[in-house]
């Protein structure tokens, strides 16, 4: 998987198939078996811990970035690319992972 890296989004198996935000930078993905996403939905609970996604990232309006359940997918889990986060978006994740980790 050529350039996978934090901002993008990918279609996962996660016994369903759904959106995730990878997390893991970049220049360690190819050292590595599984990369940190958060997962994509369109359950909305208004936690700091989630960040607000629509079209402009290539997922369905009114989606949020989960945070709060990050898990460490398997390369081969993820299926194909559906979108990226722009970079001047990516402090927000930033925020909200401060906020998973109560920092």
């Amino acid at each position: 998987m050529n350039d996978l890296g934090h901002g993008q989004i990918w279609w996962a198996d996660l016994e369903k198939v759904r959106p995730v935000v990878v997390l893991t930078r970049a220049s360690v993905v190819p050292l590595l078996s599984r990369v940190l996403a958060a997962p994509i939905t369109t359950t909305v609970r208004g936690l700091p811990t989630e960040v607000p996604l629509g079209s402009a990232e290539g997922v369905r309006e009114g989606s949020v970035a989960n945070l709060d359940n990050t898990q460490l997918l398997p390369v081969d889990r993820l299926l194909h690319p559906a979108g990226r986060i722009d970079a001047a978006r990516w402090p927000e994740f930033c925020r909200a992972m401060a906020r998973v980790m109560d920092c």
